[in-house]
């Protein structure tokens, strides 16, 4: 009994005894890096290095550890070209088992990042400060010795593009196959890049001047292209000065030239004229009624046709079609008012009219009176005439009178563009209303930087001798003292009778919406039915007169009650103040959800509903509700013409989801699939139809390469009739993403449905030609990749059809469009690394076709 306890006892005692005094474990490593065996990496037992690995980068050792113990391994391997990260590990030793190995095994996988180093030089000598982009990224920029240490995993199986740029030198781009701890001798050289951009400016608005000649030093070297930009590349010397001459026939000045010195980035930037008076583009916008309680929908649609009717037929004046005109201003979401008091000039409406015609009718006793106002896109009313009718019989007639009467008043600008003896020649004639006896303002332009007019100022008159078709001659009658006439001023037609008074009287309008009485701008005046001016912001105007004589007044304002009456002034500068009776209507709103914020020109008038009303003057107002959340804005230029205008119960505006902001969070985030959803539950009746469609069709194209419905989605976008006829112009892009779907679709039946393939890619082209005569039109933000695109999928259309064809014709079509793709590729896609593949594989589809 005591000797079996005795046995017991013992065992415990032994390990305890074997724990302290250590036992021998087996330790093994294998080390790899990317999967392969890691040979020659050392292996560190408790910061004690125990050997390297072997060839197969394996090490095997029996150390002595005690039980319990917590043991560190560490693995560490240094390679040329890499840069390895310790491998570390920790384990606990246990007490062995009876006739088992007390071993430890760890695959030790060691993460290894390569390196190569890029070596910049200019002749020989480092090149700090250059920048580097590696596959299109940045890498960062040469310290002080030119280099830069480019850390990568694994090489792309076509090897890594580097592309290598520094302000006054060339760029480099060229795709190396790596080799950890290679050096890549890279060497640019100076040269100068000059950046020419020739620009017109019509009726404010900036644009380039295509097709200019650009010489260096007399000799040409190329024309500007459809945005007025040409650039060119000294690879000479820098610093060295040359001589930049532009020519351009049929503009003012005629040729430029200028001194640059020819260093880094040379930028060159001028306007010129043209010395064809280009026609005004002019919109109608509504001709509306402006009496309470009178139906005049019928009177004033007569006299909006018959507006259009007259006044287009006149060469000087381009028709912006009504549709087109309503759609821009919905689609841009611009108010009225603002509009008419502030100008369009820095929206893009500017880009479809140089002016908005606006008209009212009111009734009263003696019958109908229809004013035509012109605004320019600088917030003015440059012209207005009113007229009246008896009867609604006698609108037409009205009408063209009023027309007659624009056409030999309007204040028409030409250019000197000549000088003939004692006379100069301006540059309009018969054609526009000018013959013998026209008188014209002359003005001087002041020339700000880069040649553009800053301004003129009034130097003379002129009157024309002789009237031609196209242009006239015509004598200075006055001339300010030290002014000399110059090729490029200015000439305004004068009017008639202007600046026959001489004396002026100081007119103040009011006006108001209730009890309000407010300084009234906008009203137009009228002295014995001819007009001389509108009240400005502060509801007043200078009107000339002559002192002691009655004038018949007429003050005209929509939205509010005319007034005439007599006037006469007995000394110059005297006031004169009226107030107009507003013409108002109760304006009711409720929203489905409720509690929207409602503006009106905005300005906020409360939260719906607006069940007890609102007083507004009769006219044109914009209206927004604005809810938040994942609701959009509700929108819509309103006319209000009765006397009540109620806009609950059944007719509450119902706001609709913003399915544009719910379809691109959706497509942040990575869900395509949510992004589909929302963009596809946009039905006909929703505002924004069009573009969720558009998007839903791009989301197709690109990322589920389905081409069947991305087709359908932009054929539905462009059914539509506004954007057929690209009223919306940013649906231009949307036949070059059309074009390549049908391209893509072409490609994947070419082998197995020739004809239909052939149809897919006729289809592609005619597309795709839509697309390019509208590049214009294209949004700025992505302006180069759709020209690109546009170029691109229109060669390869062709290309695919040569070949399936063999038609000569379209062989010649194909070059043709390769020769295109390459003269047009945008500069700035050119250090793209996905575009330069684009640009090899259209070098390798042109080499397969040669123009005859």
């Amino acid at each position: 009994m005591h000797t079996a306890y005795l046995r017991f006892l013992l065992v415990p005692l032994a390990a305890a005894l074997l724990g302290a005094c250590g036992q021998r474990i087996d330790i093994e490593v294998k080390a790899r890096i990317d999967g392969q065996p890691a040979p020659q990496a050392s292996v560190v037992v408790d910061h004690e290095q125990l050997g390297v690995t072997d060839a197969q980068g394996v090490f095997a050792k029996q150390v002595t550890k005690k039980a319990g113990a917590e043991i560190e391994v560490t693995v560490t391997k240094e390679m040329p070209g890499y840069r390895i990260e310790p491998w570390k590990t920790t384990f606990l030793v246990k007490l062995p088992k009876e006739n088992q190995p007390n071993a430890y095994r760890f695959d030790a996988d060691l993460n290894a990042t390569r390196y190569v180093t890029l070596r910049v030089s200019d002749k020989g000598a480092p090149l700090p400060g250059a920048e580097v982009k590696a596959g299109g990224k940045e890498a960062g920029v040469t310290d002080a010795k030119g280099e830069i240490v480019y850390l990568y995993r694994q090489q792309p199986p076509r090897g890594t593009e580097f592309g290598v740029a520094k302000t006054g030198y060339g760029s480099h781009r060229a795709t190396y196959a790596l080799e950890p701890g290679q050096v890549i001798e890279i060497a640019l050289n100076r040269e100068a890049l000059l950046a020419i951009k020739a620009l017109t400016d019509e009726y404010g608005r900036a644009s380039g001047v295509p097709g200019l000649a650009v010489s260096i030093d007399g000799k040409t070297v190329g024309k500007t292209d459809s945005q007025g930009e040409y650039t060119y590349t000294f690879r000479g010397e820098p610093g060295r000065k040359a001589v930049i001459a532009l020519t351009a026939p049929g503009y003012i000045p005629a040729a430029w030239k200028t001194s640059v010195k020819l260093e880094g980035q040379v930028n060159l930037q001028r306007y010129f004229y043209p010395t064809t008076p280009k026609p005004i583009r002019i919109g109608i916008y509504r001709v509306v009624g402006n009496t309470p309680g009178v139906d005049l929908k019928d009177v004033a649609a007569q006299a909006e046709q018959s507006l259009a009717t007259q006044l287009f037929r006149f060469p000087a004046f381009r028709e912006v079609p009504t549709e087109t005109l309503q759609a821009e201003i919905k689609q841009r979401k611009l108010s009225i008012e603002r509009i008419t008091a502030k100008g369009w000039q820095d929206t893009p409406l500017r880009a479809t009219a140089d002016m908005i015609v606006l008209g009212s009718v009111a009734k009263d006793g003696d019958g109908y009176l229809t004013e035509i106002k012109f605004h320019t896109a600088g917030g003015k009313v440059i012209f207005s005439e009113i007229g009246r009718a008896r009867s609604a019989r006698g609108i037409d007639s009205a009408v063209r009178d009023i027309v007659s009467n624009v056409i030999e008043r309007f204040p028409f600008e030409g250019t000197v563009i000549g000088a003939e003896g004692d006379r100069y020649r301006i540059n309009l004639g018969r054609s526009w209303r000018i013959g013998r006896g026209t008188e014209f303002t002359l003005t001087a332009p002041t020339l700000g930087e880069r040649g553009k007019v800053a301004g003129y100022r009034e130097t003379g008159r002129m009157e024309v001798r002789r009237g031609e078709d196209t242009s006239s001659l015509a004598e200075v009658t006055t001339l300010n003292q030290g002014a000399k006439v110059q090729i490029g001023d200015r000439v305004v037609r004068r009017s008639a009778r202007e600046g026959e008074e001489g004396t002026t009287f100081l007119l103040t309008a009011k006006g108001g919406v209730g009890a309000e009485v407010n300084p009234l701008a906008g009203a137009n005046v009228y002295l014995n039915g001819e007009w001389k001016g509108a009240t400005g912001s502060n509801g007043q105007a200078e009107i000339p007169l002559k002192l002691g004589r009655s004038y018949a007044l007429m003050l005209y304002r929509h939205g509010y009650q005319q007034f005439t009456g007599k006037i006469s002034a007995a000394k110059s500068g005297e006031p004169h103040e009226f107030v107009l009776e507003a013409n108002n209507a109760l304006f009711k709103v409720d929203s489905e959800p409720s509690a929207a914020t409602v503006y009106l020109d905005d300005e906020q008038m409360g939260k719906t509903p607006l069940a007890g009303g609102k007083l507004v003057t009769l006219g044109f107002h914009s209206l927004r509700l604005t809810y938040g959340e994942d609701y959009r804005d509700f929108f819509e230029v309103m006319e209000f013409a009765k006397k009540e205008e109620d806009r609950t119960g059944e007719r509450r505006i119902v706001l609709q989801k913003d399915l544009l902001k719910i379809g691109e969070r959706a497509r942040q985030k990575g869900d395509v699939e949510g992004a589909i959803k929302a963009y596809a539950s946009a039905g006909r009746d929703h505002p924004d139809y069009a573009e969720a469609h558009r998007r839903l069709g791009d989301i197709y194209l690109d990322e589920k390469e389905d081409y069947d419905r991305a087709i359908a989605e932009f054929e539905a976008v462009l059914a539509l009739p506004e954007n057929e006829q690209l009223i919306h112009k940013q649906f231009a892009v949307t036949f070059t993403n059309l074009g390549h779907a049908y391209c893509e679709k072409g490609n994947r039946l070419a082998n197995t449905d020739r004809d239909a393939a052939s149809q897919l890619y006729a289809k592609a082209i005619k597309a795709l030609q839509t697309a390019k005569q509208n590049t214009r039109f294209f949004p700025k933000d992505e302006y180069d990749e759709a020209v690109h695109d546009t170029y691109y999928y229109t060669a390869l259309s062709y290309h695919k059809l040569y070949l399936l064809t063999k038609q000569p014709a379209v062989m010649n079509s194909a070059s043709l469009a390769w020769r295109e793709y390459f003269d047009f590729f945008p500069k700035k896609l050119e250090s793209s690394p996905a575009f330069a593949d684009a640009r090899e594989a259209a070098r390798r589809y042109r080499e397969q076709i040669r123009e005859p």
